[in-house]
């Protein structure tokens, strides 16, 4: 009898373990869980462009002689503007002894300088003496003096552009000083009228007037004023 109530407590036992195995068996298998997500590639950082290499400075070409030319002109035109004017003047004494007063072509150099230096005077005559330096050299026909006529003619249109402003401000002073000597007379004028219009006016009623001049012999006096 003990051994058939064993069996009857050890058969509901087996029957739950094999619900649970079974259940446990047909419970679907739970997803797999997504893959994780890749991580995107970096884009390889832009490569700078290479820097330009400097450009050169160009050396003078000795066999440029126009070149040569335009560059000692505008050595000297820089120089010309840090020196003060007593080295200004003391520089075209020391120029005009090197250029050839009846013909500056001798010395194109020299000449196309002393007519720069003369350029940045205000002095009366110096702008008609350095066109006349310039003149002989821009008109010259002679092979040597080619490679100076490029600048001689430019500076020879700025001399000139120079001429025609200090013409045009001094006929404007000129102008000016007039309309003041003709506004000095009217004013004057104006004034011995109002001196005359104002001793007119201070002269009492009655008073005198001034004797008349003799009359000269052979002529007739003149009719007596009739006062009323």
């Amino acid at each position: 009898m003990r051994a058939a109530a064993h069996r009857r407590r050890l058969v509901p036992a087996a029957l739950g373990a094999l619900c649970v195995t079974a259940c446990a068996w047909l419970q679907p298998a739970p997803a797999p869980a997504p893959p994780a997500p890749e991580p995107a590639p970096q884009a390889p950082a832009p490569v700078p462009p290479p820097m330009p290499e400097p450009a050169a400075h160009p050396q003078p070409d000795p066999a440029d002689p126009a070149g040569e030319a335009a560059r000692r002109l505008l050595d000297y035109h820089e120089r010309l503007r840090q020196m003060a004017p007593s080295d200004v003047a003391a520089d075209i004494t020391r120029l005009g002894s090197d250029v050839s007063p009846t013909d500056p072509t001798l010395s194109p150099d020299a000449a196309l300088a002393l007519a720069l230096a003369l350029s940045q005077q205000h002095n009366p005559g110096d702008l008609a003496r350095a066109a006349g330096l310039l003149e002989p050299i821009t008109q010259a026909t002679a092979p040597e003096l080619q490679a100076w006529q490029p600048m001689a003619r430019l500076l020879a249109g700025r001399i000139a552009e120079q001429r025609r402003l200090e013409d045009q401000l001094e006929r404007q002073a000129a102008q000016r000083r007039d309309t003041q000597h003709t506004i000095q007379q009217l004013t004057e004028k104006l004034e011995a009228l109002k001196a005359i219009e104002r001793s007119m006016t201070s002269r009492p009623a009655g008073a005198p007037t001034a004797a008349a001049p003799p009359t000269p012999a052979g002529t007739e006096p003149p009719p007596a004023s009739k006062t009323p």
